[in-house]
């Protein structure tokens, strides 16, 4: 007897594997009567999910079907060969797709952060740790990555948690602690210095090295959020901690292999392909002149890009193609799960031209100076494509900026008023919600709404921030 892991009723059973987020779990999806009724994750899966997140069944059960996906089209008109072209490329992005725009121009740009070597173990290990110091929230990004983390801590590891912001990881963990932006990297220096010495007067940080050097098998798991601070320094860090003291890493988060460009300048070519929501990245001052320039969308939903570009296209979801894609965490390789002709791809738009195009030199990363207040623009629960998903925007319907009591007293400010936050891009307008879980002298907001998400508009990250993550704080006053 064939046992399934469904309950309901359906004609075939059809394999594949989510890619949105680093984990790449493999499912299996039921169907009847050519819709899917019940996916489930497959007990196969290399990594031993057997599970599946709700964020992956939205993604395979519900968006591609949903009403707010784009399906429409303004044809094209324009040739892209012989004209100044950048491309906008996203984390939904194929190996294969990358592999196209790469090979055309050397104009790639995202909102991915370029990581080189994003991990030092792999992902099926992290059971096995004895001691890990978790930097991220992979509730958002990499869902999988916090069941491997409790498995570990169930095992008997030791977990500390640090950051600019308590996340669901902080309160499985058994030490805890809350960091400043503007302070986060003297805590890595202070690591350091705890290792070197054998002490350190911060009980947080003195514990984590005293219980890496006794239990001798460490890991750091950090997101690309902290990195984006500094990039060489906490590259550098993370290297340093490797092979000084052999404790391993992984990078989560929004990153990409690829060595891309982050979002500013791509205002200055005559031609942009955006595969994505290149737009909600933008600051109001520059939205208008580049919706007149001539942009090509290819997008899931209906979204600001969408709205704002001069040809748009609808764009195949992950199980309307065949596919590569190489995470941080592996590779997977899929096979598409329904046939849709009047979706598309990159392949599609970008003509195969080998320009014989080098990519050896790693783009230029901003480094961030951050003094006394600061917004910090990070992952929460819900990401932007999540906006469009009944099942997932319940879970986090509304956006607010968070600040501690502290800060709110300061201000004068109690739950649900309107504080008005201003940084060298831009002002915005949010209501506050005090919360015991953000640090001094920090402002912190989701990077999942926008102005344009169907249920409930929000501010997008280009309005303060364009696509980083911290930012200082010019002004706050209370309306």
């Amino acid at each position: 007897m064939i046992e399934h892991l469904s309950s309901k009723n359906f004609d075939k059973e059809l394999i594949g594997h989510c890619i949105g987020c680093n984990c790449g779990c493999k499912f299996i999806a039921y169907i009847k009567d050519n819709q899917i009724i019940d996916v489930t994750g497959h007990p196969s899966d290399r990594l031993g999910m057997g599970s599946f997140c709700t964020k992956g069944i939205a993604l395979v059960q519900e968006l591609p079907f949903s009403e707010f996906r784009l399906k429409e089209s303004k044809a094209i008109d324009i040739d892209i060969t012989n004209k100044d072209t950048a491309i906008y490329v996203d984390r939904f992005c194929t190996e294969e797709e990358l592999q196209r725009a790469f090979s055309f121009t050397e104009n790639i740009y995202s909102n991915m952060l370029y990581v080189e070597k994003p991990k030092t173990i792999e992902i099926e290990h992290i059971p096995d740790k004895k001691v890990i110091l978790n930097i991220s929230e992979p509730s958002y990004y990499d869902v999988m990555l916090s069941r491997w983390i409790i498995d570990a801590k169930q095992k008997g590891a030791k977990l500390f948690s640090a950051g600019a912001i308590y996340t669901n990881m902080s309160f499985k963990a058994n030490y805890k602690k809350l960091i400043p932006p503007s302070e986060f990297l003297s805590f890595l220096e202070n690591i350091k210095n705890a290792f070197e010495k054998g002490y350190h007067e911060d009980e947080f940080i003195n514990k984590f090295s005293l219980f890496s050097t006794k239990l001798s098998d460490a890991l750091i798991i950090i997101e690309d959020s902290y990195i984006r601070i500094n990039r060489d320094f906490v590259l550098g860090f993370l290297k340093y901690m490797k092979e000084k003291h052999n404790i391993d890493y992984i990078i989560t988060g929004n990153i990409t292999h690829w060595p891309v460009k982050g979002i500013e300048g791509i205002d200055k070519h005559e031609v942009i392909v955006n595969l994505g929501d290149m737009f909600r990245y933008i600051p109001d001052g520059k939205l208008d002149s580049l919706s007149k320039k001539d942009v090509i969308t290819i997008s899931h939903m209906a979204n600001m890009s969408a709205n704002l570009s001069r040809y748009y296209l609808p764009r195949k979801f992950f199980i309307e193609m065949d596919f590569t894609k190489k995470t941080a965490f592996l590779e997977v390789d899929s096979k598409k799960l329904f046939e849709n002709e009047n979706a598309y791809t990159l392949l599609d738009i970008i003509p195969q031209v080998d320009k014989n195009i080098s990519h050896t030199k790693s783009p230029k990363q901003e480094t961030i100076t951050l003094k006394g207040y600061t917004l910090f623009i990070g992952h929460s629960v819900v990401d932007e494509i999540g906006h469009y998903s009944r099942w997932l925007h319940e879970i986090e319907p509304n956006q607010y900026v968070y600040i501690n009591k502290t800060l709110a007293d300061s201000i004068d400010i109690t739950d649900g008023e309107l504080l008005e936050i201003t940084t060298e891009y831009g002002k915005a307008v949010l209501k506050v919600k005090i919360s015991a879980n953000i640090p001094e002298h920090t402002f912190f907001i989701s990077d999942g709404f926008d102005e344009y998400q169907p249920f409930y508009e929000g501010v997008r990250p280009g309005v303060l921030a364009i696509d980083k993550t911290f930012v200082s704080v010019l002004r706050y006053r209370k309306l």
